[in-house]
């Protein structure tokens, strides 16, 4: 039974969230402005609607409600002097628009910014040149926050719409963001945050390039030194493992190998070479003549001489 109501409960209270966030929202003022006094237009002209006027200076301040502008059925309401932000929103019963927000000074509570990045610095330009340096006099400056992307931002100061900023690191990326001072509190919301990256001048190009080049020169110089040298140390060793293996013909493979045809070791002879005996010895016939006939053959060849020298 516990059960069962529980869930009746829950439904019950479901149904009237629906029914709740079905009806119409409340419409919003129109034509919120801000001077000397905050002005708006009436959401409806039908009576019963009601409207709300609250301040800050601010952003990181609460909004305070304006005395005797609060459930007011006026659509204007006076407003203190100097860095001011307002916003008005519609009560009918229980229900309540979406509060509309202005601004005292300039068509935005918040400045516009333009970067430019040069070699080692950044420029600052505060675009909107609004009422509020007229107003207050030495009591308004610029919060100018600036640092490396995704690291804290530091603080400066500047009366001014332009600012530099010195001593950047080339090619790093920096970004910036600016909001208002008056009277030494921050006022309206801060701008968006703009990034840029510092760029090299042409001059640092080209001392780059000329110096990669003179450097490329050198080291290539180095090696091709390096190279000769080596070369000259070990050329012989170079040379020998340069040439070819050494290798025997084929037909000295088969030879060795003992298939070498024995076609190939016989000695063709042509039909035109002429025939001869075979000699076995070759003597001279003088060697043939008995060694008395030839010692007898010499005497009488003295003896002949001797006669003949005689007569």
């Amino acid at each position: 039974m516990l059960r069962l109501n529980g869930v009746l409960l829950f439904w019950t209270l479901c149904h009237v969230l629906r029914q709740a966030w079905s009806e119409d929202e409340l419409s919003s003022p129109r034509d919120v402005r801000v001077d000397s006094a905050v002005h708006w237009s009436p959401v409806t002209d039908r009576p019963g609607i009601k409207y709300t006027v609250q301040y800050r200076t601010s952003d990181r301040e609460k909004w305070h409600n304006i005395s005797g502008c609060v459930q007011t059925e006026l659509t204007t309401c006076n407003i203190q002097s100097g860095c001011v932000m307002a916003r008005v929103l519609a009560q009918e019963g229980n229900r309540t628009s979406r509060p509309v927000e202005a601004c005292r000074h300039a068509d935005s509570c918040s400045p516009e910014v333009q970067l430019t990045s040069k070699e080692g610095l950044l420029m600052v330009h505060m675009v909107k040149n609004n009422r509020l340096l007229e107003d207050n006099g030495g009591h308004f400056e610029y919060n100018v926050q600036y640092g490396r992307d995704g690291e804290e931002l530091k603080d400066l100061y500047t009366p001014t719409s332009r600012m530099t900023i010195k001593h950047l690191d080339v090619g790093r990326r920096y970004c910036v963001q600016v909001r208002y001072l008056c009277y030494q509190k921050p006022f309206g919301n801060p701008s968006v945050q703009h990034c840029e990256s510092i760029q090299e001048s042409e001059r640092t190009k080209k001392k780059k390039i000329v110096a990669i080049g003179v450097t490329s020169t050198i080291l290539l110089g180095v090696l091709v030194v390096g190279l000769m040298l080596f070369i000259y140390r070990h050329h012989k060793k170079i040379k020998q493992f340069l040439q070819p293996p050494l290798r025997l013909p084929d037909h000295y493979c088969e030879y060795l190998s003992g298939v070498f045809p024995q076609q190939a070791l016989s000695l063709t002879t042509s039909p035109c070479e002429e025939r001869h005996d075979l000699i076995s010895i070759i003597c001279l016939e003088e060697d043939l003549i008995p060694e008395s006939d030839r010692e007898q053959d010499y005497d009488s060849s003295n003896g002949l001489d001797f006669l003949d020298h005689y007569e």
